[in-house]
């Protein structure tokens, strides 16, 4: 490799401290959630499963924004690219409203699935900072993990 090669290999920009702690911050609450529901006494089961749907939902949608937001500094916005965004947030609030009327199970895999799409979706991605898919994989290696906890806790039940 000649020099001039590696200089044209975009660096990955460094995570600022106060954006890693906001997206940790972000994350808390699935494992707490998925714990609680999982291990926690049983008046608060029920609670906690709802607490991880829900903020399962919100942060699908903050995926979906974050993408709808940085198409839309694009010169020309892909509609493609901005529909997907919109559709994982209504995937995320169908998945919730279904809560209550399928089974755990269903609903808890419907997470895991929207949120492994949106990943996927969001590394398939050109012109994102650099930084977007460590913190992307972050969430959703956290969301995923607390919501596959709390799924075989329901395939248990």
């Amino acid at each position: 490799m000649l020099m001039d090669d590696v200089r044209s290999v975009p660096r990955a920009e460094s995570i600022p401290a106060g954006l890693w702690a906001i997206a940790l911050l972000a994350l808390s609450p699935f494992p707490v959630a998925a714990l609680l529901y999982c291990f926690g006494p049983a008046d608060l089961m029920r609670a906690a499963l709802t607490g991880l749907l829900g903020w399962s939902a919100v942060v699908l949608a903050f995926l979906g924004g974050v993408r709808w937001g940085l198409e839309t500094r694009e010169p020309s916005p892909r509609l493609t690219r901005q529909a997907f965004s919109a559709m994982c947030a209504v995937a995320a609030w169908v998945v919730l409203l279904a809560h209550n009327r399928a089974p755990d199970t269903w609903i808890l895999g419907g997470f895991i699935a929207a949120f492994l799409i949106q990943w996927l979706f969001d590394h398939q991605t050109p012109d994102t900072p650099s930084r977007y898919p460590m913190l992307s994989t972050t969430l959703t290696a956290g969301a995923c993990v607390s919501l596959a906890l709390a799924l075989e806790k329901a395939m248990s039940s």
